[in-house]
């Protein structure tokens, strides 16, 4: 029977270089440093990889777009005032649809249709209507 050797002798070589003394494989990797292989850093130069200062442009221009999208400019006067003015022509707009609805009714009654509860008490409420437009268009 064979006997197995299950001692370790340090790091895998392959077989072509068994035998012989280990080769310093730090020295092969220019990229060294702390032990840890950096592809694409140039230790002479000691700056960041191509890749690395591209990332950091876009990290950079993410937050210019994030600060500008949340800087929100102060509503002025004239602003509030033009806000101010298109819920009163909204509300106008509204109760003269309410009028118009009205008049279809009217039109509906003067042809002999009977009309329902609801539908009558829509007809009431036209002087109200047309004051409340009146006011608004002051």
């Amino acid at each position: 029977k064979a006997v197995v050797s299950t001692q370790s002798t340090g790091a895998y070589r392959p077989p072509g270089s068994r035998g012989g003394p280990a080769a310093a494989t730090r020295s092969l990797l220019p990229n060294v440093s702390d032990g840890v292989y950096k592809p694409g850093s140039d230790s002479s130069r000691n700056q960041p990889s191509k890749q690395a200062m591209k990332n950091q442009r876009k990290r950079e221009n993410r937050a210019k777009q994030t600060e500008e999208a949340n800087a929100k400019p102060e509503p002025t006067m004239q602003d509030l005032q033009s806000t101010i003015v298109d819920e009163r022509e909204k509300k106008i707009r509204n109760l003269k649809k309410k009028l118009n609805q009205i008049e279809k009714l009217k039109n509906q009654v003067a042809e002999g249709k009977t009309l329902e509860k609801n539908q009558m008490d829509k007809i009431a409420t036209e002087n109200d209507l047309i004051e409340e437009i009146k006011r608004l268009e002051l």
